[in-house]
């Protein structure tokens, strides 16, 4: 298996043989998204991959995420089912900020191996921790990053609408 490992973070990419990106922008509403030009499926995020670090020494925290990763099957299944998600780019208590809220439009997937997966991670830290919604991210919006889904909780806040397909058209 094949992974990305930016600092803090773990990612599971995605063979643009199986799944393509997307060819080209499309409009939802008044909003123009840009395809992400490689895909994949965050599995450590930013901040738990910070508390990861954080908390552990780097080998122990390499071998035992390395034990954890081959204890499992990571295949996944496409669902089709489109979301639209926003996230206010300015932070909280600003005032005056004009920054638009940054979006995604992102499919939901079927991961079974994330739930095992964060649970071991969970028994590292000696707590229970949410299961991200396993989720391809296909297009962004006033940030070419994304928006960070790091529980069902978040997914069910930054959730815009569940989209259709004919919803996306061609810019212009």
């Amino acid at each position: 298996m094949d992974l990305a490992i930016p600092p803090h973070t773990l990612l599971l990419p995605i063979d643009p043989g199986l799944w393509p990106p997307p060819s080209g922008p499309v409009r939802v509403d008044d909003t123009v998204y840009a395809p992400k030009r490689e895909l994949h499926v965050t599995l450590i995020g930013s901040r738990l991959g910070s508390e990861l670090n954080a908390t552990f020494e780097t080998a122990f925290l390499q071998e035992e995420i390395t034990r954890a990763m081959a204890a499992r099957e990571w295949r996944f299944e496409r669902t089709g089912r489109l979301v639209e998600l926003a996230y206010p780019s300015c932070t909280a208590g600003i005032t005056n900020c004009q920054a638009p809220s940054r979006r995604s439009v992102i499919e939901l997937i079927d991961l079974p191996a994330m739930r095992g997966f964060h649970q071991t991670l969970g028994a590292l830290l000696g707590r229970q921790l949410p299961v991200p919604p396993p989720h391809v991210t296909l297009y962004t919006a006033h940030d070419p990053g994304g928006i960070g889904l790091a529980s069902p909780l978040q997914l069910r806040t930054r959730r815009l609408r569940a989209l259709r397909p004919e919803a996306m058209q061609p810019p212009g």
